[in-house]
């Protein structure tokens, strides 16, 4: 069963299931009957009455024609299946997600839809949504699904539960939102009553309250949004692992956003009904601090994450930041709410022997702030606003520090700067009072009334104000002194923070953690980019060493005839007994001398890798083969990466397969790119193709855009096969070979690889070798020796492919399909002809070197286009005697 959620096709009939399932809930909706005053009528019944010209009426005949129309996005679904695309789905879950969301939007209005109807809007949107996570499975199994062999961070998160357990924290996180559909947003107490304002009340018992009805449409459409992000991430888990924990940051972020704007909300609501003289009450903070503990949790993941990819990128030991500055965050928190207990404002009232006082802390203030003066009102707002800026302020320091977050140090001088302004602001207002006391004695009076303190008739009498938040921003004042003192607001800002870096021969420094001075030292003195390349530089002595073995054996005077004849001979009593006829090798030794980029084709098992392999192997050249992956997208993927945090590039096999070739220019190198076509080729060598232009001595690829240079002991050395220190010269001996399948996994390979490639098709398996001997010696061809035997066929044939009567044919019977070629390909041609022949001097083999080449670099092309009458064209290259073409035709005709 886990193997069928691989395959394209099954997926896709899951989608199309639940597409029409959708379909006919939607068609049970509309027959179900409506409730008061239409408890006799249907959608279907309210339509057909359109006469009438009720508002209802109009709504159903409107419905009932989106309701036809969403046959189109199930036809438009069944379209995507068959073209194995995406686009016909994403429109039939958009066209449906829109259906029951009109049918809500309706039902939060009018409440005219009984219960069981809205149970089945809500699974048809639970289907859409599963549906489109489908979606998103398909098309990564089409063309995203990723290779992990390579991939080091991959591997890694493969071998721990952290993945799992941020998908579990995503998912509590959801169902934590969800709790704003349940939880009261506020509540209104009414002779012993109380009355719960919860928007899911719009939905199931038509609440006509205009706040919630809107709040109700927001808060569905943020859910929307984010369980739609969900489906995203949820691709991400089983394809990238890597992406779906930094896409999961994104998800939390904005839940933990979703429920702070529901508590805000709340707070506002509250307030307003308690300015209007109701008795409110609210619980909207219960989601934000369930949220809370989420994001600590998540904080700690994301540290573990940042610690794993650490250790993928440097040698160092991952640790956390200094405590130190989070420990001053937390007193600074800590004084600011103490300050709620304080004696915010202290009103003393004396008349002669008697005095008489009030105080009010900071809870009295929030309390009573709808009993109070407007001055005190503007008081609590800013306690509030403390409360929750304070609050977030530790959560994000909190979570930075476990996340391991790169700018904590400005995290931290942010949350210092909101502690220290709030509780200078309470300071402020509290002297307000105290130096406005003059304009404020009526409502000192009615304070005094207010608290049960009865005042007699006073005709002489003083009073004072005075405020105890002093002592609050004295003690936040101190704390930033310490801070300064001890340059908490010094510290450098770290990606991952730095531990122990290790020295270049591996052992750790005995005296435990260098200093960021140290390090820099270090890397001043020395330190090495690229020790892949190092490596690479310190092995051309022994290259030199094997270059000299394998002069022993090198070949004189040889021919292409004879070097055709030895790899037939050679593969045959190999190893692995392989069958090559001559025409096979001969073509293949056309196509290096007619083209830099060879492209095999054919189904598995032909023999495709193991030609250039023993071709390589006999003559004694280098073979490197290279995986291409599904996911690769550009030429990173191919070269390499350059770490900024680190200061190191990382090349690929790719990459270090060039530096060696360059290292050994005399020697014939194979790039072997298996399965070049499982990603689009023009993604990732889109350059490489470029390069196939240019000179032979102009062709370099420029890595990264900086200088890379080894230094030791101040000494800057310079790697040997880069120029500048970041490009690297494509040198004349490597020739780049391309294996590809034809099935579904695998893209279609277009006009512009074919156009600058020689292409091999193998369509069926080689003959088992019976008539075999002993495996024979090898014999070494440098690429010297190839490039003259190349040259010399080059100059020494004849043929000219403009003037040649066959090539005109094709040409005429192809000038229908749009199907021509230009100076390159006929330039490839007389290359590839004139070198063939050669393979076979004693013969006339023109005219099939001719029908070869034809029919790879154009007759191929007839494949992806419309063919009105195959027996004739077939018949037309029978008449040329290219057998083979018409062969080819043949087997279209059968597919």
């Amino acid at each position: 069963m886990k193997n069928l959620f691989k395959k394209s096709w099954f997926i896709g009939t899951l989608i199309i299931g639940l597409i029409v399932i959708v379909f006919f809930i939607n068609l049970w909706i509309m027959s179900l009957k409506l409730t008061q005053p239409y408890e006799d009528d249907n959608f279907w019944s309210l339509a057909s009455n359109l006469a009438q010209g009720d508002y209802v009426n109009i709504f159903a005949f409107i419905l009932t024609l989106v309701f036809y129309i969403s046959i189109v996005p199930v036809l438009l679904s069944g379209l995507s299946f068959f073209k194995k695309n995406s686009w016909g789905f994403i429109i039939a879950v958009t066209y449906f997600l829109g259906f029951a969301t009109t049918l809500i939007v309706f039902q939060s209005a009018f409440n005219y839809m009984s219960a069981f109807a809205i149970v089945l809007i809500v699974f048809n949107i639970i289907f859409m949504m599963g549906t489109f996570v489908l979606i998103i499975f398909r098309k990564r199994t089409l063309d995203v699904t990723k290779d992990q062999q390579e991939n080091e961070n991959t591997l890694n998160l493969e071998q721990t539960k952290l993945p799992l357990n941020v998908l579990i924290i995503d998912i509590v996180s959801i169902l934590v939102f969800l709790t704003t559909f349940f939880i009261p947003l506020y509540a209104i107490v009414e002779f012993q009553s109380v009355t719960n304002a919860t928007i899911i009340h719009v939905l199931l018992y038509g609440d006509t309250s205009i706040e919630l009805i809107t709040y109700f449409l927001i808060n569905f459409t943020i859910f929307l949004g984010i369980f739609l992000y969900f489906a995203s991430c949820i691709s991400s888990y089983f394809f990238d692992k890597e992406l779906f924990i930094n896409k999961s940051k994104a998800l939390i972020a904005s839940t933990f956003i979703a429920t702070l704007l529901f508590f805000l909300t709340g707070l506002a609501l509250y307030m307003y009904y308690t300015l209007d003289g109701e008795i409110a009450q609210t619980v909207s903070f219960i989601p934000l601090s369930m949220m809370g503990v989420v994001v600590f949790i998540y904080a700690v993941f994301k540290g573990q994450y940042n610690a794993l990819i650490q250790k993928s990128y440097v040698d160092t030991k991952a640790k956390y930041a200094e405590i130190e500055p989070l420990i001053y965050v937390f007193i600074l928190t800590a004084v600011t709410v103490l300050m709620l207990f304080l004696k915010l404002i202290k009103i003393r009232i004396t008349s002669g022997l008697s005095t008489y006082f009030v105080d009010l802390t900071g809870i009295d203030i929030l309390r009573d702030y709808a009993l109070l003066d407007p001055g005190y009102r503007i008081i609590a707002y800013i306690l509030v606003v403390m409360l929750i800026s304070i609050g977030l302020c530790l959560i994000i320091a909190v979570a930075s520090y476990l996340s391991k977050y790169k700018y904590f140090n400005s995290v931290v001088k942010f949350a210092t700067a909101t502690n220290v302004f709030f509780v200078f602001i309470i300071a402020i207002s509290g002297y307000y009072f105290q130096i406005a006391k003059e304009i404020n004695q009526v409502v000192i009076l009615d304070i005094f009334s207010l608290y049960g303190i009865n005042l007699p008739n006073l005709i002489d009498y003083n009073y004072s104000i005075s405020t105890d938040a002093i002592y609050a921003l004295i003690a936040s004042v101190f704390v930033l002194i310490i801070m300064f003192v001890r340059k908490a607001f010094d510290r450098d800002e770290m990606s991952l923070v730095e531990g122990n870096v290790l020295p270049l021969n591996g052992q750790a420094d005995s005296s435990g953690a260098s200093s960021l001075s140290d390090i820099e030292d270090e890397i001043d003195h020395e330190f090495d980019p690229c020790p892949a390349f190092t490596e690479l530089d310190s092995k051309v002595d022994l290259f030199k060493q094997e270059l000299d073995k394998r002069k022993v054996l090198k070949t004189t005077e040889k021919t292409l005839n004879d070097l055709v004849h030895f790899i037939v001979e050679y593969a045959r009593n190999s190893r692995l007994h392989l069958s090559y006829t001559p025409e096979h090798i001969a073509a293949f030794v056309a196509g290096l001398g007619a083209s830099k980029l060879s492209i095999l084709q054919g189904m598995s098992g032909t023999g495709k890798t193991s030609l250039p392999k023993i071709f390589s192997e006999a003559i004694y050249g280098n073979c490197d083969i290279i995986e291409v992956e599904s996911s690769w997208k550009d030429k990173n993927e191919l070269l390499g990466y350059y770490n900024e945090f680190s200061m190191k590039y990382t090349p690929k096999k790719f990459t270090l397969a060039l530096y060696k070739a360059a290292l050994n220019q005399e020697i014939v190198t194979f790039i072997l790119l298996d399965e070049m076509n499982l990603s689009r080729i023009e993604y990732y060598f889109s350059d490489f193709l470029s390069l196939m232009e240019n000179e032979e001595n102009q062709r370099e690829i420029k890595l990264i855009n900086i200088k890379l240079n080894r230094k030791d002991k101040e000494q800057e050395i310079e790697y040997l096969a880069l120029d500048h220190g970041h490009t690297l010269k494509v040198p004349p001996n490597v020739w780049f070979i391309g294996t590809a399948n034809r099935d579904e996994s695998t893209f279609v390979i277009s006009d512009k690889v074919y156009d600058r490639s020689h292409t091999m098709n193998f369509t069926k398996r080689a003959p088992k070798v019976r008539n075999y001997s002993s495996p024979i010696s090898r014999q070494y061809y440098d690429y010297e020796t190839i490039n003259k035997l190349f040259t010399e066929a080059k100059q020494k044939g004849n043929f000219d492919a403009e003037s040649n009567e066959l090539i005109k044919s094709v040409e005429a019977l192809l000038e229908p399909y749009n199907i021509s070629f230009g100076n390159r390909i006929l330039k490839q041609i007389e290359d590839f002809v004139n070198i063939y022949k050669e393979c076979f001097s004693n013969e006339d083999v023109e005219n099939e070197a001719i029908e070869k080449i034809l029919l790879s670099k154009v007759v191929a092309k007839l494949e992806v286009k419309a063919i009105d009458d195959k027996e004739k064209l077939e018949m037309e290259f029978e008449k040329l005697n290219l057998n083979q073409c018409a062969d080819f035709i043949r087997r279209l005709d059968n597919e």
